[in-house]
């Protein structure tokens, strides 16, 4: 079983091996003193490791938290940053928390996403409804940047996707990640972190995942927690205040940070420490 080493490859119903992090077991915790489990969900060209600060403080609350490069990310394999589908992603999310969860049967389980994790999050809940006791999304992509989805962008997009589909369509710059000028120089030098930029199949798959998110809001009953900046310029706050409208849930709150950007967890340490301290407040009084 996979989470028996602290990082391993899992290798996924395709063949593909995902590098896997397993906090919680670099101490060796007792099965009988966990809460719940937390499967962290990275963001489009990152890895998993990104999320360490958080997931050790979570560890130390009584979380199992774990996760994975997405295939085509950090050291997992496939081509750099391109899926055919988020389907994809979702299935691997879903292989790997079923391989955890057979080591913690009973135990509440949950979903913690960023940006392209946030997506993810969202379709993989949406999948299994009735599975997981909760999801946190931290500036999750719910609906696509209105200037570059223009109708007839979109268009060409999806005529080049299909003899170009690894063409660079557009860049990310780093200095819309976060406010924290040490943060963005780590992310710069990374070479974890695919800094060729978006490209155009991933784009197309992009856009069909959201238009899947917005027609199910209202079938979307399940616990959630969203934080978001106002200076986010790589995922619209339109989109969290649209899902925390739409959703049918009961239990859903929408905390939006003044003049963060978009990495809260990376972010100035005053808006950091708040965004840790809500997600952590929030898995607990849930699980």
């Amino acid at each position: 079983m996979a989470s028996k080493l602290p990082e391993t490859k899992l290798q996924n119903e395709k063949g593909l091996k995902l590098y896997c992090r397993y906090w919680n077991e670099d101490e060796q915790q007792e099965k009988t003193d966990i809460k719940g489990l937390v499967l962290i969900v990275h963001g489009y060209c990152e890895h998993c490791l990104f999320y360490t600060e958080l997931a050790e403080l979570l560890k130390k609350q009584g979380f199992y938290v774990f996760s994975h490069d997405h295939v085509g990310h950090g050291q997992s394999d496939g081509d750099r940053a391109h899926i055919h589908s988020f389907d994809e992603y979702v299935q691997d999310v879903l292989f790997h928390v079923d391989k955890v969860k057979q080591e913690f049967p009973g135990k509440p389980t949950f979903l913690l996403g960023h940006s392209m994790g946030g997506t993810i999050s969202v379709l993989t809940a949406m999948s299994r409804p009735d599975f997981f006791k909760g999801v946190v999304l931290i500036a999750p992509l719910i609906v696509p940047d209105k200037k570059a989805a223009s109708p007839w962008k979109v268009a060409a997009g999806k005529m080049a996707a299909k003899v170009l589909p690894q063409m660079i369509i557009a860049k990310i710059d780093p200095k819309n990640v976060t406010r924290e000028e040490e943060n963005v120089k780590k992310y710069i030098e990374d070479p974890l972190v695919f800094h060729g930029g978006i490209k155009c199949r991933w784009g197309v798959a992009m856009l069909d995942a959201l238009m899947r998110i917005k027609s199910s809001f209202p079938e979307i009953q399940w616990p959630f927690l969203i934080l978001h900046g106002t200076k986010d310029a790589l995922c619209e706050l339109e989109g969290s205040q649209l899902m925390y409208d739409k959703a049918s849930s009961t239990d859903k709150k929408l905390k939006i940070f003044d003049g963060a950007y978009h990495q809260l967890h990376k972010e100035l340490p005053e808006v950091k420490n708040e965004t840790f301290d809500l997600i952590s407040s929030w898995l607990n009084s849930h699980a």
